[in-house]
């Protein structure tokens, strides 16, 4: 899509404190690298000083926070860029709009950090959920259901040809399997016009000795289930970047998660029904 200033007030916000925090953990960086060449230049000058054990534990707690710093820079960058690939990715017309702020603290004795962890947890859960159903198979009776779709469709493709005239009678089966390499007759399609019942049996007995799989759902409850965690999703992935936001207010940082959903981390609604080809 267009630059930033195409975004709603909110979002543009969002993104220039996303942006700082991606700095400050840069200039934290670039500051204790320093502190800590001014310590070792400091120790190598007086090896045996009275400082010099004071001066070695200082450098070393100086490299566990730039430590710290560099995870949280890296965190920042991750999730500014999955942020500008997505902007990139939506249509030059699509409708933004801000989305309504979460309603959310953390329960009774929670920290921002227990809530957030809580929550993610959930966020996981419906990955995983999510994952299952994509994955489910179809249930025994919808597979019978297809395998008499598929043969009544083949015994309608398989019909023969009839030529009778006062000089030639003439019976032909005009169907030929595509998949084969040189011309030959669909005999699955020839049987499903000749003995319906009994291939479909045979069918029914191979599909009865198929493996069940652990959770089966038909096309319709798939797209139902699916849209619903979407939906849960979204309203968790919201409520925790407000608990992250709210985190910040009180000056605590909580690193964001990089496969968090850009659109909850800007606070973004986008209307497809309302974006229209360019």
């Amino acid at each position: 899509m267009a630059d930033g200033s195409t975004l709603p007030k909110g979002a543009q916000t969002k993104i220039l404190r996303l942006e700082d925090a991606e700095h400050q953990a840069q200039a934290l960086i670039s500051s204790t690298v320093r502190r800590i060449s001014e310590l070792e230049r400091l120790l190598m000058n007086n090896l045996d000083g009275e400082r010099a054990d004071a001066v070695r534990e200082e450098i070393a707690l100086l490299r566990q926070r730039q430590d710290e710093h560099s995870d949280r820079h890296r965190n920042a960058a991750d999730v500014n860029s999955a942020v500008r690939r997505w902007l990139s990715m939506l249509p030059a017309n699509a409708v933004l709009s801000d989305a309504k702020r979460a309603k959310v603290r953390p329960k009774g004795d929670e920290s921002y950090q227990t809530a957030i962890d809580r929550v993610r947890r959930e966020i996981a859960g419906l990955i995983s959920e999510r994952f299952r159903v994509e994955q489910a198979g179809l249930p025994m009776e919808e597979i019978r259901a297809k395998a008499r779709d598929w043969v009544a469709r083949c015994a309608k493709t398989a019909r023969p040809r009839i030529t009778a005239t006062h000089s030639e009678f003439a019976i032909s089966f005009d169907v030929f399997d595509e998949r084969a390499s040189v011309p030959l007759h669909d005999m699955a399609a020839i049987m499903a016009f000749l003995y319906p019942e009994r291939f479909l049996k045979r069918i029914d007995d191979v599909i009865e000795q198929m493996p069940k799989p652990t959770l089966a759902m038909t096309a319709e409850q798939k797209v139902k289930r699916l849209r619903e965690i979407k939906d849960s999703l979204l309203l968790l992935e919201n409520q925790e970047e407000m608990l992250i936001s709210l985190a910040e207010e009180q000056g605590q940082i909580i690193a964001r998660r990089a496969t968090a959903s850009p659109a909850a981390i800007l606070g973004l609604v986008v209307d497809r029904n309302k974006t229209t080809a360019a």
